[in-house]
């Protein structure tokens, strides 16, 4: 009997031990762990109990990955469209006018020109590009590159014809082709995004980014929402050799960009 007593002791011990990296994570980037996810979520508090379940991953983060049918799980105060601009003599509303007051949730109405045209207006009005680094993101983003103990970390945004950095750790060039960024694809598929080995996976393989430097073999990345919940860009972690990414892993990193996210709402 002592074998599975002992198997089972190292299972405690390892739980005990990512409880504790979780914990030391919430810390680095100054937030109380018991109001961190629930508060993104809209509910209030945690209990202790539901916090402890989290840490030993009985209880997982609410899944916000969404798809087209995202605005009927939102609250109402989100998917509540914002009062019409006033329009200028002469000129009369057209259709994707109206289909834009939906946000994100009207993508698939509007023409492809036109919901980026949205993306970008979103993306704009958070005042996050061009303006420099800020403490609350830098934060984020070093706490990420630390726990993961990837190559480098950033958090991204995708605009018109380019990836710009709002914040990066590691080997990052200020700014690459949006056609050639591995963020863009995150962005567009609105979920999470791990590529495990890019040489392994034909859309990346020959990317020059995955060639050249900074020579990108593993990718996990997370999308951030701008106004009206068009996608701007990523949380996002690299590295220089391909590796997993477990459920707990995936889970740290939604956690993150929620805390990203949270900022990122309260600007906007």
């Amino acid at each position: 009997m002592r074998g599975p007593r002992q198997r089972v002791s190292r299972e405690v011990d390892a739980i005990d031990k990512e409880v504790k990296r979780r914990l030391e994570l919430a810390a680095t980037i100054g937030l109380d762990p018991q109001k961190l996810w629930p508060s993104y979520f809209g509910r209030s508090p945690c209990s202790a109990f539901e916090l402890d379940a989290y840490l030993h991953e009985a209880l997982a983060l609410p899944a916000i990955e969404r798809g087209p049918d995202a605005a009927k799980d939102l609250p109402a105060e989100q998917t509540r469209a914002r009062p019409a601009r006033r329009q200028t003599a002469g000129r009369q509303p057209d259709k994707e006018d109206a289909l834009a007051a939906l946000g994100a949730a009207g993508k698939s109405l509007l023409s492809p020109e036109r919901a980026e045209a949205e993306r970008l207006k979103s993306l704009h009005e958070t005042d996050l590009l061009y303006t420099g680094p800020e403490e609350v993101y830098d934060r984020v983003v070093a706490a990420a590159w630390k726990f993961f103990g990837v190559g480098a970390a950033s958090l991204s945004l995708i605009a018109e014809d380019a990836q710009f950095f709002k914040s990066a750790v590691g080997p990052l060039r200020e700014e690459a082709p949006r056609i050639f960024a591995l963020c863009t694809e995150t962005v567009e598929r609105n979920a999470m995004l791990v590529i495990n080995d890019t040489l392994s996976d034909d859309r990346f393989a020959s990317n020059p980014l995955v060639m050249g430097e900074p020579y990108i073999r593993f990718y996990a990345g997370y999308p951030l929402h701008g106004p009206r919940g068009w996608n701007i860009g990523t949380l996002c972690v690299i590295d220089q050799q391909p590796r997993s990414f477990s459920p707990s892993d995936q889970q740290v990193l939604r956690t993150l960009a929620a805390v990203v996210q949270k900022d990122i709402d309260a600007r906007t």
